[in-house]
């Protein structure tokens, strides 16, 4: 059954932001940003009917959010060594520590999922996430670990949904973008400006437009990829899921 999970990102615009400068928070004290509202609309799209009573529409009373300045302190006290080359890619090691800080959290705090956000940007996609998977997976949490990485942001789920054409041929948009938002045609966070007709778009209209996204629509290799993280996670603890 589910219902908490633990959030982890990279700024108030994608899993939010903590009042009162907490590291560590949830409830009232935890403001959703768009993308952790964007994984709880999806998880909510594949769980079982039976348990969507233990998980209401409120997405701050179920989520617990970390900001990344605590999961790095957590690393620098855990001592757990890292293969290079056979766990993880030289150089992405930090994604590592990160996810088994973040799975070690939730299985000490009855949290049933983690999901560790972290952009594409300019990394390759696959290495990424694969870090971030054998994180999780080296902390016995690998089926209820999600790896949130979009290609190459997050911008690029959201365009899909708010384009001239809307879900339609979403997939070109993770070649065609670029993953440094000072490319002065690919960048993301630009070109959903310009196809939102909104250029000043701050945390609340991303959160707004969450509302507004058909999340069994949005077809794109990145999100497939959570998507399906997602149903074996639900698979994993309820038995059964929507497709």
């Amino acid at each position: 059954m589910l219902h908490k999970l633990v959030v982890a990102g990279e700024g108030e615009t994608d899993m939010g932001v903590c009042a009162n400068q907490q590291w560590i928070c949830t409830g009232q004290d935890f403001a959703p940003g768009a993308v952790a509202l964007l994984l709880f609309k999806l998880i909510r799209q594949h769980l079982p009917d039976w348990n969507s009573d233990n998980l209401t529409a409120e997405p701050a009373a179920h989520l617990t959010f970390i900001y990344r300045a605590w999961l790095k302190e957590q690393s620098k006290a855990n001592k757990r060594q890292v293969f290079v080359g056979k766990q993880v890619v030289k150089g992405f090691e930090v994604y590592f520590r990160h996810a088994v800080a973040l799975a070690e959290y939730a299985k000490q705090h009855d949290q049933q999922m983690a999901a560790y956000f972290h952009d594409t940007d300019k990394h390759d996609w696959q290495t990424l996430r694969d870090a971030i998977k054998a994180g999780f997976r080296a902390a016995e949490f690998e089926q209820q670990g999600l790896a949130v990485v979009p290609k190459p942001t997050s911008e690029a789920w959201f365009i899909c949904g708010v384009k001239a054409n809307p879900y339609q041929h979403c997939a070109q948009l993770e070649a065609e973008l670029s993953g440094n938002d000072r490319s002065p045609e690919r960048a993301p966070k630009a070109r959903l400006g310009e196809c939102w007709d909104n250029p000043d778009y701050n945390r609340q209209d991303l959160c707004d437009l969450v509302e507004t996204l058909d999340v069994t629509r949005i077809d794109m290799p990145s999100f497939n990829n959570l998507r399906d993280q997602v149903k074996i996670a639900i698979i994993t603890l309820c038995g059964e899921c929507r497709d």
